[in-house]
């Protein structure tokens, strides 16, 4: 096997997210790995190729563009197909809120999800890990895509049954959260007309496409502000927003305090 391992290093006691370690693998026919009750939530992407997870008595096949998450405390195997073994992004993580944000977006329960669009997040992951920046930053920055990997996982599990056009422009907007996506630039997405996705999306999922935008940037604020020390800036340039004023005026209008006021209540 053949492996690109970040080591991180460990963060004081109580921390409630603290990254491990990231990397890739890229491993050989055959192989496998067994952990027995590990401290620690593993969460992976197969890029390519495929394996097979033993864990709590099922046997789970996975395939490129899998997601699974393996939550701590769960003792279990995977290994590698013998003839097509699969290669993958990792990220390992500690605290009492990598796990029990498993649960309350309702993933304690589910250890695989076919989630393509999710590559990018994988990508992001790998790219701060080994970007020239202070370790602090890069713990930060991790655990905010940690958190929004979880959020749209969930989403995808919600949106299971919605139309597969709604979805598809759900998804859209879900990866473009760094800019403002147009009605008609959604459209296009389909081959239907901006009126057709303004009522199909409303329809499905009880809001606008503007709207939702709007909603899932302030949400991405939120948790940015609360998990992380990135700086009111930063988080507004991480959701498509250059000017930070506007930005906090836009967030102010929404939660009714500004992004400083809103972050001084968790410190």
């Amino acid at each position: 096997m053949k492996e690109t391992v970040k080591h991180f290093f460990v963060r004081e006691k109580g921390t409630p997210i603290n990254v491990e370690t990231t990397g890739i693998s890229i491993c050989d026919p055959n192989q496998s790995h067994l952990r027995n009750k590990p401290g620690m939530v593993i969460i992976e992407y197969v890029f390519e190729g495929e394996g097979t997870i033993y864990i709590d008595g099922k046997k789970l096949e996975v395939k490129t563009d899998d997601i699974y998450i393996l939550p701590s405390g769960i003792s279990h195997e995977y290994r590698a197909h013998h003839k097509n073994p699969w290669s993958k992004y990792f990220m390992n993580l500690t605290g009492s809120l990598a796990e029990s944000l498993l649960a309350s977006f309702s993933l304690n329960n589910q250890y695989v999800f076919s989630a393509p669009s999710l590559k990018g997040c994988f990508s992001e992951i790998i790219r701060v890990s080994f970007a020239d920046m202070p370790e602090a930053i890069k713990q930060s920055k991790l655990a905010s895509i940690y958190v929004e990997i979880l959020h749209r996982l969930h989403q995808l599990n919600k949106e299971s049954q919605k139309s597969s056009e709604a979805v598809s422009l759900k998804t859209y907007l879900d990866e473009n959260y760094n800019r403002v996506i147009s009605n008609k630039e959604l459209a296009s997405q389909i081959y239907r007309s901006p009126d057709y996705c303004l009522k199909l999306f409303k329809r499905e999922f009880g809001t606008t496409p503007y709207d939702y935008q709007m909603n899932n940037k302030i949400r991405i604020a939120r948790s940015l502000l609360h998990h992380t020390k990135n700086s009111i800036s930063e988080i507004a340039e991480f959701i498509g927003y250059e000017n930070p004023h506007y930005f906090a005026s836009m967030f102010k209008t929404k939660v009714g305090v500004t992004p400083s006021e809103y972050r001084k209540k968790f410190l």
